[in-house]
């Protein structure tokens, strides 16, 4: 444990990932100290989509109710192709509690989390720089600079290096960013209020494709829509925004609508961007850590960066609650290094194969006019998609920390346990999420043999580690087939994902898995 005088952790950068990562930590009871070097009052737009499994974790840490409140729910795309519309595609047919992507402004989204983070008695200390990094084994001391010019030095037993893909804290702790830029791609955006034949929605969304040219326009909180645009880079030593005239120029082309007219939104954005495909060498060295783009950063295609960071600070926090508080040895934060680098490495490599966001050739245009219809005319083709973007299926299924002794169904150890109705110990019905916590493992027994459940509950009582146990029986066919048969156990993580699949009267495996990684009392 550490010292009462000193920080758990300290973490700099108060964007999304730090401030979630803060949020969670406090309330794990870890002494939490985070600061930024930027002006609360600069803030800006840019990503602006929450997916499904992000949207879980914000409501795990008990602070979605303000995103709800000031956010739109995207329930359709449409897709267009030379003015021609080649298809539609809905949300909202997956199991969550939050089944429609959300869409709101970054600044809101740091703006709640702030206030969040506020409510459990922490500030973010704005305009305060880290200007010196000096690490030791124990924990790390950095002087820090405030608006003022007074300097102080920070003991913290964990660093959080949560500032972004040029991170001082990755450059001192000499983390290598491994990866490259992305060649001729460049992003473009303007938030705009259009005038155009498309009916005014808060829930509609639109794709637009041309040769070298993909253009996502979606509604966003303030009467106002982001056209997000991806093209070819032709000049890249240009570095100025672009101007509302090529914005509009740029998009009555693509979209075939040479009447539309567009008129700048507030705060304004108007963005020219490049980008680099990286992921840090690792992103735990000693006692610092890396979270965010400060840990991997890519080119925003499928709208996933901001979402794959707050899923990772979900993914750090109680694993570093667990360490710090004595409850779980060291190599627990290691598979947050394995998991995190292999959720980012699958994103690097789907955006290289996203066949929508990518500017298309000719050739690929006229391929996407013939076969997009019909391939989004498929059912099995439209789930795949929304399951896939929602990130509910970003599983950790090569992780240390999941093992399989038994087969479960479509379930795999690593995977996010599913959302479906049981009938738990109590006799009382629920969706399986309200039976998971970030405060405490989950040992879940389909079985109705007390013997059973008494020898578990003997095994998970030796641990510091808080673990439930209750027996579960699905309440329909789907949750059935969803969770595997009956006579069996899963280990679910505070996170939400499956630790462990095996019998449930396998008490060796039981007891071997939490040795690996929990201490005993």
């Amino acid at each position: 444990m550490s010292n009462p005088s000193q920080h758990q952790v300290l973490i700099v950068g108060a964007g999304p990932t730090g401030l979630m990562l803060a949020i969670e930590l406090t309330l794990l009871s870890l002494s939490v100290r985070i600061i930024d070097r930027a002006s609360e009052t600069k803030r800006q737009v840019r990503a602006c989509v929450i997916w499904s499994r992000a949207q879980e974790a914000l409501a795990e840490l008990g602070v979605i109710d303000k995103f709800l409140k000031h956010s739109h729910k995207m329930h359709n795309f449409d897709v267009y192709a030379k003015g021609k519309k080649l298809s539609g595609f809905e949300f909202g047919h997956i199991k969550s509690d939050y089944p429609f992507p959300m869409t709101i402004e970054q600044h809101d989204t740091e703006r709640f989390l702030a206030e969040s983070l506020s409510d459990l008695g922490v500030e973010v200390e704005w305009e305060t720089d880290a200007i010196e990094v000096r690490t030791h084994d124990n924990g790390a001391e950095v002087t820090v600079r405030a608006a003022n010019g007074k300097e102080e030095t920070i003991e913290t037993q964990w660093l959080v290096g949560c500032e972004g893909s040029r991170s001082p804290i990755r450059e001192a702790a000499q983390i290598p960013f491994e990866g490259e830029p992305a060649v001729n791609l460049q992003a473009v955006q303007v938030n705009a209020k259009p005038t155009w034949r498309f009916p005014k929605s808060t829930s509609q969304g639109y794709f637009f494709l041309a040769e070298q040219v993909s253009i996502m326009s979606i509604p966003v909180p303030g009467d106002t829509y982001r056209f997000f645009t991806f093209t070819t880079d032709p000049s890249p030593e240009r570095k100025t925004p672009p101007t509302l005239a090529e914005m509009r120029d740029l998009t009555a082309a693509a979209a075939c609508i040479p009447e539309l007219q567009l008129e700048l939104s507030e705060p304004v954005w108007l963005s020219r961007a490049r980008f680099q495909n990286r992921i840090a060498a690792t992103l735990n060295k000693g006692r610092v850590l890396l979270v965010g783009d400060a840990a991997h950063s890519w080119a925003p295609i499928g709208g996933h960066g901001m979402n794959t960071g707050l899923r990772g600070a979900f993914n750090l926090g109680w694993k570093l609650a667990a360490v710090e508080r004595g409850e779980a040895k060291s190599c627990l934060l290691d598979t947050y290094t394995i998991e995190q680098r292999a959720n980012a490495q699958t994103i690097v490599d789907a955006n290289r194969m996203n066949i929508v966001e990518q500017p298309p050739s000719a050739t690929k245009l006229r391929l996407m006019e013939t076969f997009m219809p019909f391939g989004l005319s498929l059912k099995p083709v439209k789930r795949l998609m929304e399951f896939t973007l929602s990130d509910l299926g970003m599983e950790y299924r090569n992780s240390p920390l999941s093992l399989q002794q038994k087969v479960s169904g479509s379930l795999h150890a690593g995977d996010r346990i599913p959302n479906v109705p049981v009938v738990s110990g109590e006799g009382q019905w629920a969706n399986l999420h309200r039976l998971i916590s970030i405060h405490h493992w989950t040992l879940l027994l389909r079985t109705k043999d007390s013997e059973v459940v008494e020898r578990a509950y003997q095994i998970v009582g030796q641990y510091r580690s808080t673990i439930k146990v209750t027996t579960i029986q699905p309440m329909d066919r789907d949750s059935d087939r969803q969770l595997g048969r009956d006579g069996q156990m899963l280990l679910v993580r505070p996170d939400g994902h499956v630790g462990l699949i095996g019998a449930v009267n396998d008490y060796d495996t039981l007891v071997q898995y939490l040795d690996t990684f929990l201490v005993r009392v």
